[in-house]
């Protein structure tokens, strides 16, 4: 696996300009973006392009041989043992001339496939404005459906953050106390009772499960219980505009299975106090979170530098549109505090650092890596606010 991502990285590289119509593919490269008939016609060719330098390599070295005077019926002349290495090597170029049309044609075929492969994607989500006490009751309806859809018999909602830039999570017990009334509201009979002892994150050494609580059994299959936490991140001083997530993960695999976001304001209000539009968007340079989605079950953990916000941003593109897995255990002692978090099977890692922006335009550098290999820059992260305009002479 780790092979795979790191061969993920060669697709990385900064682009020239103009780029070629058609990229030059390293040989070694070329199969994998073959279907199994040219595939196997590759071979082939490949093979009679050895076998024909082989040819031609011996002829010279009959030509370029010493002369001995030879006696006897096997005796050739110079003149004889010229035209044989010489026919040695016709047959050894006349088999790289069969072959070489087939590897030109598959190698622009590669190429081709490449650069379809690893054209420039945009995951976009937009985000219409929504009321505090609103997307607490949106969430819980879309969380409970999908929850009940997957055959949940328990859910534990286990607390809130409220994160600001720079500053370590700060628990936030009214918005816990929120969202477990619109819970309620919505199913009174979903959520499980609270632990007498409460929750808090614990990983034993080495790769055995977490768990969130003494009183737990742990379950043994997915789809038994699931785990439910929110996440405010204010994003305007004047508390006019903050992201609130909630979010829903497995607590057997430890993977984020459902991630809600809202733009609102910061805690309840009966009304806007400014009115925004907002959209999220990754510009993925390389098509990697699509290739890498398409490669089989990635988890992704996330560096510690990891701007917070860009962090959660990035957990929530993952889930809803780049179809890559998500740990819980990250964001779970951000919300409980405890153990170091386990990686939940990570192989690499996301790097997002701050890129500028402003007051309603949040910028993010995303870069990825795994162990042993070069990083891998993806692309611009961008978190877009905007006012409507005021109509002409106001």
């Amino acid at each position: 696996m780790l092979a795979l991502f790191a061969s993920l990285v060669v697709f990385a590289a900064s682009e020239t300009a103009p780029p070629p119509p058609v990229p030059i593919i390293p040989d070694p490269e070329v199969p994998r973006y073959l279907n199994t008939a040219e595939r196997a016609e590759w071979g082939r060719a490949v093979r009679q392009i050895e076998l024909g330098q082989a040819r031609v390599q011996q002829g010279m070295s009959i030509m370029a041989a010493p002369r001995l005077e030879s006696k006897g019926a096997f005796a050739e002349t110079a003149e004889q043992v010229k035209a044989r290495a010489q026919k040695i090597i016709d047959e050894g170029r006349n088999q790289l001339a069969q072959a070489q049309p087939s590897l030109t044609r598959l190698r622009n075929v590669a190429g081709t496939r490449h650069l379809e492969v690893t054209k420039t994607v945009n995951l976009n989500n937009e985000l219409p404005q929504t009321l505090w006490n609103y997307s607490l009751t949106l969430s819980a309806v879309r969380l409970q459906k999908i929850a009940r859809d997957q055959g949940y018999k328990q859910q534990h909602l286990v607390g809130a953050i409220t994160v600001l830039e720079g500053n370590k999570p700060l628990s936030t017990t009214a918005l816990t106390d929120q969202l477990r009334a619109a819970w309620n509201k919505a199913d009174p009979k979903a959520l499980s009772p609270v632990p007498v002892a409460g929750y808090g994150y614990a990983c034993p050494a080495g790769d055995g499960p977490a768990t969130l609580s003494s009183e737990w059994k742990l379950p043994t299959t997915p789809r038994q219980t699931a785990l439910i936490w929110a996440e405010v991140y204010p994003l305007t001083a004047d508390n006019s505009a903050s992201l609130l997530f909630v979010r829903m993960a497995d607590a057997f695999t430890m993977r984020v299975i459902a991630s809600e976001v809202y733009l609102t304001t910061t805690g309840p209000a009966e009304a806007f106090p400014k009115v925004y539009t907002a959209s999220l968007s990754l510009k993925d340079e390389k098509s990697f979170i699509p290739r890498l989605a398409g490669s089989g079950d990635w988890v992704l953990s996330y560096d510690r530098t990891c701007s917070p916000l860009g962090a959660a941003l990035m957990r929530h593109l993952c889930v809803r549109v780049g179809n890559l897995g998500v740990g819980a255990s990250q964001s779970l002692v951000e919300v409980l505090g405890g153990d170091a978090p386990s990686l939940d099977g990570a192989k690499a890692s996301w790097t997002i650092t701050t890129d500028g922006g402003s007051n309603l335009v949040k910028s993010f550098k995303v870069s990825s890596a795994s162990p042993g290999a070069e990083k891998t820059d993806v692309g611009q992260l961008v978190l877009k606010l905007e006012e409507p305009a005021k109509p002409a002479g106001k």
